[in-house]
């Protein structure tokens, strides 16, 4: 098999893997719902679960795919204005979506006493700032084991704090150099092992443990677009990169080594040459939908027909999401993302844009 490079361009198929990662949550999420129970999972990889390993591939293709958009545009409010066009928009209609049709369905109070319950109209606010993204709604879901309407969105707001990071980097010029991407993959690396080798991970507060997983994954896709000239990806290499993880079942830094296995068999597939499965690549990207609406979806089922196993669920609820991400991509977020010039200018206040160039002339030096 001839090695797989990375090609510039839209000549990938990040599209319909990013629908694959979110399918894997659905599967999981379809098993903690059905069988009462948030430990339940499809562990396939020692103690590692579908959903976990699916997440981790959604923010190693975002380090990958969110860093080339900053250094490719090397304009912070263009790049604002892409970053928060892909995420407000559909998130706005999706808490719209629970709300006013969930919630009711789902709720055993009176439809006017849950319209006028204050805790209905504070979830936008909590929300939209990531304060709080659960969504309990007053007197819903009370005979499933879970009451959350949107569960996943927790992990938005680790999305959101590695775009803010990234521009911070490029704002600070931490970008220039390839090797200064490189250290957004070691630093949190480092911080992770001796996080754990000394017991201090135990005792550093949720969003802490989080941002030291998605920051390891979200790094280590920037440092693979920063020197990605450089790298070629095989089957053998996965293989080894597999075996490498299996050799540090035992120790803190499996973590890492998990990561390096998803993001190289991510990379080669992504990249691989297979001109008869290119239509895929045209495929609506409708993965950030079905991730934000099946949860609550999945909870409406179950609260409806609380028989349905784990499989049955999934049945029923993932053409489901699908369907409603891909009428969210065409209506709202495909749309958004068209006005993303003209919302670049108003976050310009005035200013011209930035003279940089495209990611070759941004870094001068590796």
């Amino acid at each position: 098999m001839t090695p797989v490079r990375i090609r510039d361009g839209h000549d990938n198929f990040f599209t319909p893997l990013r629908i694959m990662m979110a399918l894997l949550v659905v599967t999981e999420h379809a098993m903690i719902v059905g069988l009462r129970d948030v430990t339940a999972g499809a562990y396939i990889f020692f103690d590692y679960g579908l959903s976990y390993l699916a997440v981790n591939l959604f923010f190693i293709t975002s380090g990958f795919l969110v860093t080339k958009s900053m250094t490719y545009r090397g304009d912070l409010p263009e790049y604002g204005s892409a970053r928060i066009l892909r995420i407000y928009p559909a998130l706005i209609v999706h808490v719209a979506f629970v709300l006013l049709l969930i919630g009711p369905l789902a709720t055993t109070l009176p439809i006017w006493d849950y319209l006028t319950h204050p805790d209905v109209w504070k979830q936008p606010f909590l929300v939209l700032s990531f304060i709080n993204s659960d969504m309990v709604l007053p007197g819903a879901f009370l005979t499933n084991h879970e009451q959350l309407a949107a569960a996943p969105l927790w992990t938005l707001r680790y999305e959101l704090l590695a775009y803010f990071a990234t521009a911070l980097i490029f704002s600070l010029g931490l970008m220039r150099r390839k090797w200064m991407i490189l250290a957004q993959f070691i630093l949190p690396s480092l911080a992770w092992v001796i996080a754990k080798e000394t017991g201090l991970y135990d005792n550093l507060p949720g969003t802490a443990q989080n941002a030291l997983r998605f920051g390891i994954a979200y790094g280590l896709g920037a440092t693979i677009f920063a020197y990605r000239e450089r790298l070629n990806f095989h089957v053998f290499g996965f293989v080894c990169m597999s075996l490498l993880a299996v050799l540090c079942s035992q120790l803190h830094a499996m973590e890492i080594a998990v990561n390096l296995m998803l993001a190289y068999g991510l990379m080669l597939v992504a990249f691989v040459k297979t001109p008869r499965f290119n239509r895929l690549q045209e495929l609506s990207d409708v993965s950030y939908g079905i991730y934000i609406y099946h949860w609550g979806l999945l909870q409406l089922a179950f609260y409806w027909w609380p028989q349905l196993n784990p499989i049955a669920l999934f049945i029923l609820i993932a053409p489901l999401s699908y369907a409603i991400a891909y009428a969210s991509w065409h209506i709202v977020e495909k749309p958004a993302l068209k006005a993303k010039k003209q919302f670049a200018k108003h976050l310009r206040f005035g200013r011209k844009p930035s003279s940089l160039e495209g990611a070759k002339s941004y870094w001068t030096k590796p």
